[in-house]
Parts: C-alpha cells; sequence; structure tokens
C-alpha cells in the first residue's frame, strides 16, 4: 500500500510541475515578446538614425500589421535579402514564428534551427531563435543536444542567459534529475542580477520539487 501511494505522490508532483511548467512557459512567451517587441523597436530606431533604410522598416511594419498570411510572407521575404542585417533577422525570425502560429511547426523549427546561427545573424535575434528552439524542442531533445546550443559565448554573453539558465533547470526537471534541477533554481534564486520575476518561478518550482 504504501508504494502505491507513493507512485500517486511522485505522479501528482510530476501533473504539478508539467502544470507549473506549461503555465509559466506561456507567461514567459508572452513576456518575452513585449521584451522582443521593445527591443526591436529600439533597434529598428536605431538602424533608422544608422542606414536611413526607412522603406525597409516600412514594409517590416506592414507585414506585421497585414491581416493577410500570403502578404505577410511576401513582404518579409523581400526583407530577407537586405543589406541590413538587423532587419533581415527579424524577417527571418518572424516568418518561422508565422510558420509555427499557422500549424507549420516543421518547417517553423528548421527555420529556427537556422537562425541560431549567431555568426551569420544578428546576435539578438540568434539568441531569441535558439530560447524559442529549446521551449518548442524541450521535451524531445536529448540533455547533450540541448546543451549543445547553449554554448559558453552565449551563456555567458547573451542578454537572455538567465532565461537559458531557466530552461537548464526545466530540462533537468523533465529529466527527472531533481536535485540537480532544484541546485540551478536556487543559483538563480541566489544571483543578485537574476530579474525578480525568474527568481519568483524558481522558488515556486523548488517548492514542488520539495
Amino acid at each position: 500500500m504504501s508504494d502505491i501511494l507513493r507512485q500517486v505522490d511522485e505522479d501528482l508532483r510530476k501533473e504539478k510541475l508539467s502544470n507549473l511548467f506549461k503555465k509559466y512557459g506561456l507567461y514567459v512567451i508572452l513576456t518575452l515578446v513585449i521584451i522582443i517587441g521593445s527591443v526591436i523597436g529600439y533597434q529598428v530606431m536605431v538602424s533608422i538614425d544608422k542606414s536611413k533604410n526607412e522603406k525597409l522598416i516600412e514594409t517590416y511594419i506592414k507585414a506585421t500589421n497585414s491581416k493577410n498570411i500570403s502578404e505577410q510572407y511576401s513582404l518579409l521575404d523581400e526583407l530577407i535579402n537586405a543589406d541590413n542585417n538587423y532587419i533581415s533577422s527579424i524577417a527571418e525570425l518572424k516568418i518561422a514564428n508565422l510558420k509555427i502560429e499557422n500549424g507549420n511547426i516543421k518547417d517553423g523549427i528548421l527555420d529556427l534551427e537556422k537562425l541560431t546561427d549567431d555568426e551569420k545573424y544578428d546576435p539578438i535575434i540568434a539568441d531569441l531563435a535558439t530560447y524559442f528552439l529549446l521551449l518548442l524542442k524541450i521535451d524531445n531533445l536529448s540533455e547533450e543536444e540541448f546543451m549543445s546550443y547553449l554554448t559558453d559565448d552565449r551563456m555567458r554573453d547573451s542578454n537572455f542567459k538567465y532565461l537559458f539558465n531557466e530552461l537548464i533547470s526545466f530540462k533537468k526537471l523533465i529529466l527527472g534529475k531533481n536535485e540537480e534541477s532544484k541546485k540551478n533554481f536556487q543559483n538563480l534564486i541566489d544571483n543578485p542580477d537574476v530579474p525578480v520575476e525568474i527568481k519568483i518561478r524558481a522558488s515556486k518550482f523548488i517548492e514542488i520539487i520539495n
């Protein structure tokens, strides 16, 4: 009987972790959308000031505001070969997200894979693509495959390094490495540079693990 109760308790704990991850996974995405919008908006203005590529900016804004999917793809395709690497990278990321939003997940993931190369693409866009890709594939990648995207340079220099560390903790939970996951979450809590919202999520996950 005690074994059965233990199993039930473990199943309930896993279900709570899964539900919390789904809840906060959506929360993180929504938060990122706001952050991305702010970052891209700022970078776009910088781009205008530096390169005077107003037409590229107008095309991107028209694409994002369009309600017609075909028109969005067409306008974004125009930007992919633009001389402005930042605008080109944004356009490719937007296309990947459009594919995923419209059910073409396989092709969207392939596009995100390509965008994770920060040697070719703008580093901010490469990091965003990496985050979205890992979030989408967190259940399917092995730990080795998962960590292969998180290079030392990315974990040291990225603006999203704390979000990446949070994802690592999630991944360890999924793999059943509860103690390692708890330690990672605790490190995020103890780090004074980590944003408050990440600390709050880490605390909630530690509560469930315990």
